[in-house]
């Protein structure tokens, strides 16, 4: 690929080829039931990267199994270097892996007809600097296999959609980062995909347009397309995704439900006491309640749920007068840092054993 070629539409450039092919000669999936196969289906897929003088490698990803659903947002986290590109990556056509197979929409990504129906938009994407927000829209419809007029029309809707349509003559060097970024998400979107994967979608961009990009991912929820996304922003990860894959290092750490992941195990409770009463907590109970005193009110955590029965009834019996029981639960980036944690003390242990 030539490094002046606009990734953005890349992907959509090798659909298009493949959709000119006669239909007799394809092999994607289009019989009954295909609708029941996964939007994505990732099998033991392995990448290595070997240094050009060391002639070392590195480990990209390492046996990643994974399916995403169709129809679901779907989040991919990560810290920087744990393969997250890497995996978007290979899905779309622009690494090869080492080993493994995938699929998109129930077609082996080593055809190109995979990608038909893919919208994409890689972290970093380039552009044609000298076309205008639309007409770089219009080039990347009729790349997907637009006709002239369709791919017209729905350039000039997703340029407005994306918050664009106030600067329709303005080139594309003369945008700003967060400008580029709301274009790169119109280009995935226009050819209206089935399978949309965006990489860090959310990079450059502004309260206001975070929160536009959010209201996006939610409409395609809403028309039945799968939404995959990375992201570091874990607020709009918790905000927005059905289930989330937490990956360290290239390896699979865990999937699950956002419900499952920050609610699951014991939870704390916090319980809010008027004024500062003298209540004694049981000995016993040291570790799982701590007390705070603040202005005007007294605050007793208890950091097991299953103990909030008897520390109510204790403070009860000692005329404490309770004015809040408020349930604590976990955040998905206390999850995520704790899961990364235990990835690294896994890999120090396996180091030291080999």
């Amino acid at each position: 690929m030539s490094p002046n070629t606009p990734t953005t539409h890349s992907v959509q450039s090798s659909a298009a080829a493949g959709a000119s092919r006669p239909a007799g000669d394809r092999r994607s999936v289009q019989h009954a039931g295909a609708d029941d196969l996964p939007a994505v289906r990732i099998e033991e897929l392995t990448k290595l990267y070997r240094a050009n003088w060391s002639l070392r490698s590195s480990v990209g990803l390492d046996h990643l199994s994974l399916e995403v659903r169709r129809g679901e947002v779907f989040g991919y986290l990560g810290p920087n270097g744990a393969g997250k590109t890497t995996t978007l990556k290979i899905l779309t056509g622009l690494l090869k892996p080492t080993s493994g197979r995938a699929w998109l929409l129930g077609e082996s990504i080593e055809r190109v007809g995979s990608r038909r129906s893919l919208g994409f938009l890689p972290e970093q994407p380039y552009f044609y600097d000298y076309l205008t927000g639309i007409e770089y829209l219009e080039f990347v419809a009729r790349l997907s296999g637009m006709p002239a007029h369709g791919a017209s029309r729905a350039a000039r809707h997703w340029f407005g959609r994306v918050g664009l349509g106030d600067r329709p003559r303005l080139v594309l060097r003369k945008y700003s980062k967060g400008m580029l970024q709301r274009l790169g998400l119109a280009a995935a979107l226009v050819h209206s995909p089935q399978l949309v994967i965006l990489d860090e979608p959310m990079s450059g961009l502004d309260p206001f347009g975070r929160r536009d990009v959010r209201d996006l991912i939610l409409e395609q929820r809403e028309r039945g397309v799968t939404v995959m996304f990375s992201s570091h922003i874990l607020p709009d990860v918790e905000m927005l995704c059905d289930r989330v894959a937490i990956v360290f290092k290239g390896r699979l750490e865990r999937v699950a439900t956002v419900r499952d992941l920050v609610h699951g195990g014991n939870r704390a409770v916090e319980v809010r006491v008027e004024g500062t009463p003298f209540v004694e907590m049981p000995a016993s109970w040291s570790g799982r309640v701590s007390r705070t005193e603040r202005s005007g009110e007294s605050i007793f955590v208890v950091n097991d749920e299953k103990m909030l029965q008897p520390v109510l009834a204790h403070l009860v019996q000692g005329r404490a007068t309770i004015s809040a029981v408020t349930p604590l639960r976990g955040s998905l980036e206390e999850l995520f840092m704790a899961t990364a944690g235990d990835s690294a003390i896994r890999a120090g242990a396996e180091r030291r054993s080999a």
